[in-house]
């Protein structure tokens, strides 16, 4: 029997596409049962994915024994009744990010966990693809000295009649916010990963282009308790996209782009510019699985904990307050 035995709550496009698969293709891990209102559309993601069960609304799936661990693939104005009643249930959990609407949120999803001993994960999967894992061993080994600065440019144009990208980004009451919450919350867990905690936050996160009532564009700058700094814009509003990290130490730098798939850099002197690219995962969530297996294994640390996912709301709510 798998160590985790996956529900799946909301079989949505991520679910499909990112977080779904590696719940069965990971060791150890299995796709027991899904949940979905709609129930075709759940039988037919369960045929696909090759889950066992089928349910119709949450309790349902909560009340299957089989299921030790939740992956709840919901909007974000429902992630924090929706693991308070998993952890509840005596389930491990998976929540997708942005960890929920509010710190407060945030902290009551955290306190339920801890109360009756379950584990809690936040999907800011990209602290697992292989390019950034090698930044942060190099890191950690000198390879760019006293780290001292880090730099984020994470530029799309956001078209809300694109079929996967849904309407509900657009509404505050159920994202919780724009570009900030959706992809910077994402570059700020980067940042912490990399980087360590973070003591301070200033920035901008406002409706600069598009007619909608969240942030398109977020420009932001951290202070971390090393007292190196970091400097990001993300924004819905560019029509050129890019994707890149870059961090500046006492003796050199480390440059990747695109995070997973793309090119990353080491550049010091004398040396010049040596290529470092890793593998790419097939699967965004593949790494955050293989983490959790881990932990309930051996102990190993969640990299992206809810304490973690916490934190990462608590800055979002300096760059906006």
């Amino acid at each position: 029997m798998a160590l985790l035995r996956w529900g799946i709550i909301g079989c949505g496009n991520v679910a499909e596409h990112k977080g779904g698969p590696p719940l069965y293709a990971v060791d150890d891990s299995e796709l027991i049962a899904v949940m979905r209102r709609d129930q075709a559309k759940a039988e037919d993601f369960a045929k696909r994915h090759g889950a066992k069960r089928v349910y119709t609304n949450v309790q349902q799936l909560l009340a299957d024994n089989e299921i030790n661990a939740v992956y709840i693939a919901t909007p974000p104005n429902l992630h924090c009744e929706q693991t308070i009643l998993a952890a509840r249930s005596g389930k491990h959990i998976l929540c997708e990010k942005p960890m929920a609407m509010t710190v407060d949120e945030c902290q009551r999803m955290v306190d339920a966990c801890r109360d009756v001993g379950v584990s809690l994960m936040i999907a800011y999967y990209r602290n697992h693809y292989p390019n950034i894992v090698k930044m942060k061993t190099l890191m950690d080994k000198g390879a760019i000295g006293d780290v001292v600065l880090a730099r984020i440019n994470c530029t799309a144009y956001f078209n809300p009649n694109r079929n996967d990208l849904k309407n509900w980004r657009l509404n505050p009451e159920i994202s919780g916010g724009g570009v900030l919450m959706d992809i910077g919350s994402h570059r700020i867990s980067l940042l912490q990963y990399l980087m360590g905690d973070i003591a301070s936050a200033q920035g901008f996160a406002e409706t600069v282009h598009l007619d909608a009532a969240v942030d398109d564009s977020a420009v932001f700058s951290l202070r971390f308790e090393s007292g190196a700094h970091a400097t990001a814009n993300i924004n819905w509003n560019v029509g050129v996209g890019r994707d890149v990290v870059e961090v500046y130490g006492t003796t050199g730098c480390l440059r990747c782009s695109p995070l997973n798939s793309g090119k990353l850099t080491l550049e010091t002197k004398p040396d010049g510019i040596v290529e470092l690219k890793q593998e790419p995962l097939q699967h965004t969530h593949t790494g955050l699985v293989e983490n959790f297996v881990k932990h309930l294994k051996t102990g190993e640390p969640i990299r992206c904990s809810g304490e973690l996912g916490l934190q990462t709301n608590a800055i979002i709510a300096q760059v906006i307050q």
